[in-house]
């Protein structure tokens, strides 16, 4: 889609006359105004293909969708990602700020490459790791997701 130039009756401008917001018409979906229509945007438009650590989501958030905790052990998560349906489409990790470093390690190949082993997450699935303290997470773990606060 190629943008043509608006003219300068529809522009909005200030009084310095610099344009700030140019009218295209709708680019995308509204911006959210409360921390509820946030984590609904989270759960049904947000479009990057990285994992999405949350600041600020509460466990409460996401009760409705598949959820695993941080402290699960390696080989039950293996198992869990095994048995996960093709429709699902989210995978909620909780408590990742509050497990420790070597926890927290166990995570690197799945948000890196997508699998465990040979255990491989569906293409469809988005990772969404809420927090309440996003200092609480391993640097490398920060490194392969999309950051995102709501509050």
């Amino acid at each position: 889609m190629a943008f043509t130039k608006v003219p300068e009756n529809k522009q909005k401008r200030r009084k310095n006359g610099l344009v700030i917001e140019p009218d295209f018409g709708w680019l995308g979906p509204k911006p959210a105004a409360t921390k509820a229509e946030k984590i609904h945007q989270i759960k049904t438009e947000f479009i990057d293909e990285r994992p999405l650590l949350i600041e600020g989501a509460a466990v409460s958030d996401f009760r409705e969708c598949p959820c695993i905790l941080a402290s699960i052990s390696a080989q039950k998560l293996i198992q869990y990602i095994g048995t996960m349906s093709r429709e699902e489409t989210l995978l909620v990790v909780l408590g990742m700020d509050k497990v420790s470093s070597e926890e927290q390690e166990k995570f690197i190949p799945l948000l890196k490459e997508r699998q465990i082993l040979s255990t491989k997450l569906s293409d469809k699935v988005k990772v969404l790791i809420p927090v309440k303290n996003i200092n609480s997470v391993l640097p490398a773990i920060q490194s392969l997701t999309f950051q995102l606060k709501v509050s």
